[in-house]
């Protein structure tokens, strides 16, 4: 039993006769008569019984009629959910983020891609750029977004994002007064900065060395978000990434904080990683290219994005 005698059997059960199956499946009325005749010669029993000049399906062509209708409802649903991967609405998104973006800024970016994408599922988990480089290099994300170190020389011209630094300054001290800040303005100046090992930290603190300024580190933290808590309470200034300015943005009350431009500017190196040996599915471009267009968007106009205060 081939699938075209499947077909016609069911036309045929479907319109009562042979003439309007041969119309629906655009075949001649004796090619559906032959397909039904060898079929019934490769089953071993008869199908259909001619009364009254009208076929009538025999009771076991009612039995075989169930199970072919159910394997074209199977073959249906393969059709749509081919069409569902051909349209990017149907896969499952595993994605690494370090903790900055991981906040709002990825989450509002996906949440509007799964409302685009409504039988996309996705997974998003919270990690160091360390481990989300080494989880996606082991398969165990489809992509992820953290920090380049020197090492990870791998990723792609257009997968890497130099993102500038501004200054978080409590609204009420008087470099608010400033629209660009530098280390004459902050010589000794409180400081909210992430541990020394981050690069950012070394790239500030070189940067004070190198004018002849103290950086006064009177607060680390691990991550940006909490420095903001600081900040807000008037404990030291914070020189941070536009990502997580927009993350804290979200839920901060206006007027405790406000950003200012630094200069010589100071980069946050991030980038977008993917597993090497392992093809990307149509829903991880597809996100992909949404996340890439809102860091080039962020990194080449971030004025339209960042609220100055």
């Amino acid at each position: 039993m081939n699938l075209k005698q499947m077909e016609a059997f069911r036309a045929v059960m479907l319109t009562g006769s042979v003439s309007q199956a041969a119309k629906q499946l655009f075949r001649t009325q004796p090619a559906v008569s032959m397909m039904i005749s060898s079929l019934e010669e490769e089953i071993g029993f008869q199908l259909f019984e001619r009364y009254k000049k009208r076929l009538h399906p025999t009771p076991e062509a009612d039995y075989l009629y169930k199970e072919i209708e159910a394997i074209f409802s199977r073959i249906q649903d393969v059709s749509q959910t081919v069409q569902d991967i051909q349209n990017k609405q149907y896969g499952f998104l595993r994605i690494g983020c370090m903790p900055g973006p991981s906040t709002f800024f990825v989450p509002e970016l996906l949440a509007d891609f799964l409302e685009e994408h409504p039988k996309v599922q996705a997974s998003l988990q919270t990690r160091t750029s360390d481990l989300v480089a080494e989880w996606v290099a082991s398969n165990q994300y489809d992509m992820g977004l953290a920090e380049i170190t020197q090492h990870q020389s791998q990723l792609a011209k257009e997968d890497r994002f130099n993102l500038p630094c501004y200054v978080a300054v409590p609204a009420d001290n008087p470099l608010a007064e400033h629209e660009v800040l530098n280390t004459e303005l902050l010589d000794g100046e409180p400081m909210i900065t992430l541990h020394p090992d981050h690069m950012i930290f070394h790239d500030l603190l070189t940067q004070f060395e190198t004018n002849g300024h103290r950086m006064n580190v009177r607060l680390q933290t691990r991550f940006y978000i909490p420095a903001l808590t600081f900040v807000e309470r008037g404990l030291g200034i914070c020189v941070m990434d536009p990502v997580s300015i927009l993350s804290y943005q979200h839920y901060a009350q206006p007027g405790k904080v406000v950003f200012r431009r630094f200069d010589p500017q100071i980069m946050l190196k991030i980038g977008m990683f993917y597993p090497v040996d392992t093809p990307r599915s149509r829903i991880t471009k597809a996100f992909s290219d949404k996340l890439r267009n809102r860091l080039n968007e962020i990194r080449d106009n971030p004025e339209s994005y960042l609220d100055w205060g």
